[in-house]
């Protein structure tokens, strides 16, 4: 009687250590990323011209500044904010051994996850 206790006991014991074990790993609180936000700016690829590059540089009010770019082709490009927000900056145009072109301010409020922006393709 007691093998069959025993027998029937242990599988039952490993598996309440086991989902012990689990739900002390889940339960550990996900560390948040450095991005809040994500700022999408989108154009026409098919009015892109000659192969460039589309910057975007943005500052917050504290003078925190980030930047990306992509080819021109793409139709669009990403930048994570790390806060929401108002945001400063520009857009512009940029090939190699070529200077900066089409360079136009830009005033962006982060007010929500993801901001769609749409421009005009940049020349």
């Amino acid at each position: 009687m007691r093998s069959l206790l025993v027998l029937l006991c242990s599988p039952l014991l490993a598996a309440a250590a086991m989902w012990t074990a689990f739900a002390a790993c889940l339960d550990a609180p996900v560390e948040s990323g450095p991005s809040l936000a994500r700022l999408v700016v989108a154009w026409d690829p098919l009015a892109c011209g000659a192969p460039h590059r589309i910057v975007v540089e943005l500052a917050d009010e504290a003078g925190v500044s980030v930047s990306a770019s992509e080819p021109c082709n793409l139709g669009g490009v990403t930048v994570d904010v790390a806060h929401f927000g108002t945001y400063r900056g520009r857009i512009y145009a940029w090939a190699p051994d070529d200077p900066m072109r089409s360079v136009a301010p830009i005033d962006v409020v982060i007010d929500q996850p993801i901001v769609r922006w749409p421009v005009a393709t940049p020349p």
